[in-house]
């Protein structure tokens, strides 16, 4: 019987991502070390080296498993932790940046709001009223671009060139309770904080990309939908004691769900990939493709989630994240 090599190396790969991520939520590696994965791609050279030298000779498959295990590792600490190499310098950095000049404005009775900030730290919590408000820092002085009416209210980071991630930057952005807001969040290359208490919200997308969120929302007023994505980053998910229906997706990164006490839960996976979560562990029952608190049909509060993972990690009630 003869084995496909490149399998092989696709399948080591797959073990490699799912042991790190693994071992970094069960505290076996610490986080600072699985921040630092990417460090490892010198290994990356001398693999692909190896094949060249010994191509068509005895062991040249080490050069292959060096480079797969290697990109396994890189790949495992970005999904459990969500940073990515030099990208974590975006750190928002208050006491080195520039404050920019300050915006608010008011809302009407519902509105749509969408906030996209390329590089650095985002903060979004709520005020009583109808007014927001921005405020914050930038390695030049220079504000975010901000269009406003009563309906509709954008915030995006200002274009950095076609090569440039941006300029790193931080954001304090307070959203109103009064209106019903349609909220739209893009956070790339950084760590972000939702915290939603008191709003009144008619939907809420969040996608997160190479970088860390918090999206707490266990004291909103409202909510209607809800969608959260992370590529090659980590979100941290307190859901509302509330029904509701949402959608998970996580791509090279990490979802860690916070659900409250007395909820039910239903979750279906799909058809995931190099996937791994918790739920067994948590006491979910499983059937097929998906998993579901014991007495969900009966509870007051039933939360169903449709969730993707490929090449990361679904976690609940993980006490190192849902502490907060």
């Amino acid at each position: 019987m003869r084995i496909d090599r490149r399998l092989v190396g696709f399948g080591l790969f797959l073990v490699t991502v799912g042991i790190v991520m693994v071992a970094i939520r069960q505290g076996l590696i610490p986080d600072e070390s699985a921040r630092r994965a990417w460090n490892l791609w010198p290994l990356l050279l001398i693999g692909f080296g190896l094949s060249i030298i010994l191509a068509g000779r005895p062991g040249a498959a080490i050069g292959g498993l060096i480079t797969a295990v290697t990109f396994g590792a890189i790949v495992g600490g970005v999904a459990a932790t969500g940073s990515i190499g030099p990208i974590g310098l975006c750190t928002g950095d208050r006491g080195q940046g520039t404050a920019f000049a300050q915006a608010g404005g008011d809302l009407g009775p519902t509105a749509h709001v969408a906030i996209e900030q390329a590089c650095g730290e985002l903060d979004i919590t709520t005020v009583a009223g109808s007014t927001w408000s921005l405020s914050g820092v930038s390695g030049d002085g220079r504000s975010p671009t901000v269009s406003a009416t009563a309906l509709d209210l954008r915030i995006e980071s200002g274009s950095g060139g076609p090569f440039e991630i941006g300029d790193s930057s931080a954001w304090d952005i307070a959203l109103p309770r009064t209106p019903a807001i349609d909220l739209e969040v893009t956070a790339s290359a950084g760590d972000a904080r939702l915290l939603l208490a008191g709003a009144n919200l008619s939907g809420v997308s969040v996608v997160r990309n190479a970088g860390s969120i918090r999206v707490d929302l266990r004291d909103v007023a409202g909510l209607g939908s809800l969608s959260l994505e992370t590529n090659a980053g980590s979100a941290t998910l307190w859901l509302p004691n509330r029904s509701l229906t949402g959608k998970l997706q996580a791509n090279a990164g990490s979802i860690a769900i916070c659900l409250p006490a007395g909820a039910g839960l239903r979750v279906a996976t799909g058809e995931s990939v190099a996937a791994s979560n918790n739920f067994a562990a948590r006491g979910l029952i499983r059937n097929g493709e998906t998993w579901e608190t014991p007495g969900f049909a009966g509870a007051e509060v039933r939360i169903e989630l449709s969730a993707e993972a490929n090449a990361a990690s679904l976690s609940l009630d993980q006490p190192s994240s849902c502490a907060g």
